[in-house]
């Protein structure tokens, strides 16, 4: 039988990364990431809950309680192009303290939208696939990651240059933030 679509695993290779605007809804100085750029890998926001310990009188065992919560930074990669240097601008204003740096960065994830609104004939039998279309939004992204007052803090202008390689030179950028959001719309 079938598995529903919205129960099916979403694939990594499908998102969109946009920047450029503060945590207050303004746009930010910066045209730091173009959003009409595409991206050949992004990786996702990850929280790490450190574990404090504590010996309470008498016991035996340490307690464990939650401690502080850090989080990793984001790695964007893209391919080298001639005359785009908004990693660079984006990361000089940083170390030249120019401006305003910081913008809150999303990172949307989309689900296979190949599958149409309705039913899937499996022979004998059509099984529901997906809600009534009126409900669905195929374009909407399945998550949404939004990263808080983001920060770049490391860029590779482009790949190790080697004159026997022929892959496209990629430049990456590493984004800190300080918290991020998960919401599936």
């Amino acid at each position: 039988m079938a598995r529903s679509q919205l129960a099916d695993f979403i694939h990594s290779m499908r998102f969109h990364v946009v920047a450029g605007q503060l945590a207050d809804g303004s746009n930010a100085p910066i045209q730091a990431i173009n959003p009409d750029a595409g991206f050949s890998a992004c990786t996702t926001p990850e929280a790490t809950v450190e574990v404090v310990e504590y010996k309470e009188g008498q016991f035996l065992y340490t307690r464990k309680y939650p401690g502080h919560v850090t989080y990793n930074d984001v790695t964007m990669s893209r391919g080298v192009a001639r005359t785009d240097s908004s990693f660079w601008e984006w990361i000089r204003i940083v170390i030249e303290g120019n401006g305003e740096y910081r913008s809150d960065v999303q990172i949307k994830h989309f689900h296979r939208s190949d599958v149409l609104p309705g039913a899937l004939y499996t022979g004998a039998q059509t099984v529901p696939t997906l809600p009534p279309a009126e409900n669905l939004n195929l374009t909407a992204p399945a998550k949404i990651y939004t990263l808080y007052q983001a920060l770049p803090v490391r860029h590779k202008f482009a790949g190790d240059l080697d004159a026997t390689d022929s892959a496209i030179s990629i430049m990456e950028l590493d984004v800190s933030y300080e918290h991020c959001l998960m919401v599936e719309p």
